[in-house]
């Protein structure tokens, strides 16, 4: 479960309100409609060879009509900040734990469309692992229980989803766990020395050649949360304000869908783009292809998606990450 990508979206509607006109044959002057343009201004981290932004980038999707989209690129905080401060029409991209946090906050989003999940990848399983070393005892979840447990943060959303396996799936009481943040880098070896008795795993860890040679999975969460729930909870949205959605809903939607056309061209020529980043990276081609047959970049918010947070966001309260359950009929569009 890498750091996703921070993205957000300034989008300034220019309004000349000036109307223009014509004149009949009698010289009558004859009112026409407003002329608008539309400037989209994407402030991104980064857009090497994302599944949306690398085809956006390069101009290979043609732009709505009548808008322009321009990109930038900004540090996380700023990107961060943009999506949460900002007081202008702005799209973003915000993970689902912050959707929840700003909520609660009195800051009310509409979730447009998943911007990242893991999916179920050919294999059967997910990235989404904790593991444990192959000679230990722990064999199930339930086996956590009493252990000392590398997480990537009690915030981090992935956190959340593994939690929310443990307890909604196997009833594992939460509160004798004792959950350890630690650096994805620095979990197989503490594992190792023995500092932890199982932890969640990057997936540059759990794709490489020896990882069955020397770790078992405890759980895939994800893997249990589709099974449980029929989905994978989204890790991060494409969200806008409330206030500004309800001004001029399909005004979103059809960026949005601008953008799902830019990942299916992704999805299309995945062997290319891929390739192309392992030029550019001196990554393993097969190990950068393997991995985008566990992620979608965009896609449709299911009703399936928003039954398994209802259950994300009881344990996210529970653990103290936000104050209060946020009402999804407010934050999700009905499928």
């Amino acid at each position: 479960m890498k750091q996703f990508i921070a993205l957000t979206f300034i989008v300034s509607l220019l309004f000349l309100t000036g109307c223009g006109s014509d004149y009949d044959d009698e010289g009558t002057l004859i009112p026409t409609e407003p002329i608008s343009d539309l400037e989209v201004e994407l402030v991104v981290t980064s857009v090497e060879f994302n599944g949306v932004l690398y085809p956006l980038e390069n101009d290979i999707i043609p732009e709505p009509e009548g808008v322009d989209i321009n990109l930038r690129t900004a540090d996380y905080s700023e990107a961060e900040l943009f999506t949460l401060a900002s007081n202008e029409p702005t799209i973003g991209v915000l993970s689902n734990i912050n959707v929840g946090r700003a909520f609660t906050e009195g800051e009310i989003y509409k979730v447009l469309t998943p911007y990242y999940r893991e999916i179920v990848g050919p294999n059967g399983d997910t990235m989404g692992k904790v593991v444990t070393m192959l000679d230990s005892n722990i064999m199930t979840p339930k086996d956590l229980e009493g252990k000392r447990v590398g997480i990537q943060g009690e915030a981090d959303g992935s956190s959340i989803a593994f939690m929310t396996a443990l307890k909604k799936i196997y009833q594992v009481d939460l509160d004798t766990i004792e959950f350890i943040a630690v650096e994805s880098n620095m979990a197989p070896l503490m594992l190792q020395e023995g500092n932890l008795d199982a932890s969640m795993f990057d997936s540059d860890y759990i794709i490489t050649e020896g990882f069955s040679e020397s770790y078992k999975v405890v759980i895939d969460f994800n893997r249990e949360m589709y099974d449980f729930y029929g989905t994978v909870p989204p890790a991060s949205f494409f969200v806008v304000k409330k206030e500004f959605y309800d001004e001029d809903p399909a005004l979103y939607n059809r960026i949005i869908d601008f953008f799902t056309e830019n990942y299916q061209w992704y999805k299309d020529n995945v062997e290319e783009v891929s390739q192309l980043e392992a030029d550019a990276s001196g990554d393993s081609y097969e190990t950068i292809r393997l991995k985008a047959d566990y992620e979608e970049r965009a896609g449709k918010v299911t009703e399936k998606d928003i039954g398994a947070f209802y259950g994300f966001y009881e344990i996210a309260k529970e653990r103290g990450v936000i104050d209060f359950i946020p009402d999804l009929n407010e934050l999700f569009i009905t499928p």
